[in-house]
């Protein structure tokens, strides 16, 4: 599992051979353990989540694409000093194959 860590409005984009998954941060909140993230797939992917959605502590999600499967977690929060904000750690479980761009 690939573990990246994004600040708010940073993103990822997961290529795989039907289309593109974009994940970006809209928000985090440290203190709720909890971050609102966007997630778009291509049109006609059953199982699409609603975007964008709060994801808490070790919340999981599998998304179901044509050639395999991806899995993110929210695996840890590092917040700013003041205990506000800061970054969110993913972890992402997709095939090899498909590259992890930021």
């Amino acid at each position: 599992m690939l573990d990246l860590h994004l600040s708010q409005y940073q993103g990822l984009a997961i290529e795989t051979p039907s289309g593109d998954v974009e994940v970006s941060v809209v928000e985090v909140h440290p203190e709720a353990n909890e971050a609102l993230l966007d997630i778009n797939v291509p049109d006609g992917w059953p199982g699409a989540p609603e975007s964008p959605s709060a994801f808490k502590l070790h919340q999981e999600l599998s998304i179901g694409a044509p050639d395999g499967t991806i899995r993110l977690k929210v695996l840890r929060f590092r917040p700013k000093p003041d205990g506000t904000g800061g970054a969110v750690s993913l972890g992402i479980d997709a095939p090899r194959a498909w590259p992890i761009l930021r």
